[in-house]
């Protein structure tokens, strides 16, 4: 979409009249809206109501913008994403985070509920992403350029922010949450990987399995943005536990999970905005 840029640029506006900006940002996966509920004077906006804004279709995500203060720290939440699986323009894929930059959002933690490729890694657990693999055979990026938007060939050497994601890593240490770190791997979708792709992932170093989270982290890196990824562990990926697998079954593993990444946001995003110089 060649009037993107314009686009949101008028949605930015409409958002900020209506909700305000705020420095940090956050993009909750499936299941996880229940994450920030207890986020301060929160107040949505429906991405139907956002001038341009596509609009989610899978069950799981709620399809609103969220503003709110945690501790005095005003943040951004997009309560549910759009996938590369969906079939849409990459535009409408790269749209939120797009807009949540225009919004002055700085520091993004992008948030997905993921399948375990380790079995020292199970349901319950958040991995904090160190790294990726794109086995999507596709990249948000791809297509028409806006320079506007940043570089064309954005550079992905420290594509999580290591500063920041040892912050995270220390909460949830202190807070005795279950986790990790390691590689996501990321798969197009909408089926689940086989047995054999899971091998594979496995081989080149992933910890675990995703749908999603890759594309947000190109957006916000060509943007500038400083990306800390949390990913949320819902199930054994195909051939590592014998259960079959199903999105109901995701949706209440990440309902589960909510609480846990609601602890970690509620201790993490304050100590990242003191880091970033961010006042309220």
């Amino acid at each position: 979409m060649n009037n993107q840029w314009d686009e949101l640029m008028k949605a930015a506006n409409a958002v900020a009249h209506q909700l305000g900006r705020a420095p940090l940002g956050v993009v909750l996966g499936s299941g996880l809206s229940e994450a920030l509920d207890t986020v301060a004077h929160s107040r949505f906006m429906s991405y139907s109501k956002i001038p341009g804004m596509p609009n989610t279709s899978i069950a799981g995500h709620r399809g609103a913008l969220l503003h709110g203060l945690i501790g005095d720290v005003p943040v951004l939440a997009m309560c549910g994403r759009i996938h590369t699986y969906e079939g849409r323009p990459m535009s409408d894929v790269a749209a939120p985070v797009r807009l949540l930059s225009l919004l002055g959002v700085k520091a993004l933690v992008i948030t997905s509920a993921v399948g375990s490729i380790d079995p020292d890694l199970p349901p319950g657990h958040l991995m904090i992403v160190d790294d990726h693999i794109n086995l999507a055979g596709t990249n948000v990026l791809a297509g028409h350029y806006d320079p506007r938007f940043g570089p064309q060939f954005p550079d992905l050497t420290r594509a999580y922010d290591r500063e920041l994601s040892e912050i995270v890593e220390s909460v949830a240490t202190q807070a005795a949450l279950p986790h990790g770190r390691g590689v996501l791997a990321h798969f197009r979708g909408p089926s689940y990987e086989t047995p054999s792709e899971v091998i594979m992932a496995g081989t080149l170093g992933a910890r675990v399995v995703s749908m999603s989270m890759v594309p947000e982290v190109l957006v916000a890196r060509q943007r500038g943005m400083r990306v800390v990824g949390v990913a949320t562990v819902t199930n054994l990926a195909a051939g590592v536990g014998d259960e079959e697998l199903h999105h109901d079954d995701v949706l209440r593993h990440s309902a589960r999970n909510a609480q846990t990444l609601q602890t970690l946001l509620a201790g993490a995003l304050p100590r990242i905005a003191a880091t970033l110089g961010i006042r309220s």
